[in-house]
């Protein structure tokens, strides 16, 4: 499958904020726009949007910032509804890993999950992140990290 990641720019930002997940995962992340916002105005974290793409269609967002020594967030990752079942969250994610080890060499990625969200835990640990038994006091989700 011919996938890739770019950065979110003014030739994508519009397809990628069109971009939502299915009604019944809003509460569990926040949306493209608002995603996109931080990263414009919220310049201590040094976010990254990035567009995920499957040939030339953009199928999923990621943000990824708030780096510190070896240690980076992996703070927003979702794939479009019209996408969701089909295998790009498993394709994108060690892209991702990948993406993230290269470019800012670092050695633990943290990202949060909603305890709501059944799913994301397991999802999760399948590609080896560890639960902390922590949480974040900023939005009150569980965190999660990875040694790489």
């Amino acid at each position: 499958m011919n996938v890739s990641i770019k950065a979110v720019d003014e030739s994508n930002w519009r397809e990628v904020v069109a971009l939502s997940v299915s009604p019944n995962q809003h509460s569990f992340i926040e949306s493209n726009d608002q995603s996109l916002l931080e990263a414009a105005y919220d310049s201590s974290l040094q976010w990254h949007p990035l567009a995920l793409y499957h040939e030339r269609t953009i199928v999923g967002f990621a943000m990824i910032g708030a780096k510190k020594g070896k240690e980076m967030w992996l703070d927003r990752f979702m794939i479009g509804a019209e996408f969701q079942g089909e295998g790009y969250g498993s394709l994108f994610l060690p892209i991702l890993i990948t993406h993230m080890k290269q470019q800012y060499q670092i050695a633990r990625i943290y990202l949060s999950v909603h305890d709501e969200n059944k799913k994301n835990i397991p999802y999760y640990q399948r590609f080896e992140f560890i639960d902390s038994q922590q949480y974040d006091p900023e939005n009150g989700e569980r965190i999660l990290y990875l040694e790489i």
